[in-house]
């Protein structure tokens, strides 16, 4: 009896598995037609459903997992996907874009308490779109929720009435209450913290020092 229900759960868990084999076939392939039209709202949903499968993606998943991202505004995601790839396949393309992402970005924690719909600007959009898309997610996201939690692009900044200035390898939280307004103004905490150098994995831009530069390239935003 015993051996005849282990045997059921090993063809419950083989079937099971070759649904999610075949889930995973079909989602990639629509993975890969909606990335060449560049429909990257639609890529990142796909990747979303593909990681939810539990299954272990590809190189190119990962690679489509990242462009996704990086045109949302997302860099800290698209910097997360890219490490899986590199895990799988170091190539020069995966690593000359996480150095060129270590060299323009730096990780930030906005916070406003009470969590309230608030303000962030920049003293100059940047020109890149890569850039300018990983900003506006940003606003977007203090302005919503009076919180973001990211990766920005090197520069300056003001957020609740707060300026501060994002450099690559340092990692920001700034947390803005004006609950003690009456008494004492508005509480304003902030903390950096090097990104680079240190122990653990702090942060989708930890990668204990710098990626390696390209050999003949300058890094690009």
């Amino acid at each position: 009896m015993a051996v005849f229900l282990l045997l059921l759960s090993l063809r419950a868990a083989a079937g099971e598995a070759d649904r999610s084999a075949a889930e995973h076939l079909r989602l990639s392939g629509e993975l890969d037609q909606l990335s060449e039209r560049q429909l990257w709202s639609g890529v990142n949903r796909k990747f979303q459903d593909l990681e939810k499968l539990g299954v272990e993606l590809t190189y190119q998943d990962l690679i489509h997992g990242a462009q996704a991202a990086r045109a949302l505004g997302d860099m800290s995601s698209a910097y997360s996907r890219l490490k899986r790839a590199a895990h799988i396949d170091g190539t020069k393309e995966v690593m000359d874009w996480m150095y060129a992402i270590d060299m323009n970005y730096g990780s930030v924690d906005l916070i406003r308490n009470p969590k309230k719909g608030d303000v962030l600007s920049t003293e100059v959009m940047p020109f890149d779109p890569d850039q300018r898309a990983a900003v506006d997610l940003a606003i977007t996201s203090v302005a919503d929720n009076g919180a973001f939690s990211g990766m920005l692009p090197r520069g300056s900044y003001v957020f609740a009435g707060q300026a501060f200035t994002v450099q690559p390898g340092i990692g920001l939280r700034i947390e803005v209450s004006p609950k003690m307004k009456k008494t004492q103004g508005i509480i304003v905490n902030v903390q950096s913290t090097p990104t680079w150098g240190s122990g653990g994995d702090p942060g989708p831009s930890t990668v204990g020092s710098p990626t390696e530069p390209p050999a003949d390239e300058s890094p690009k935003p």
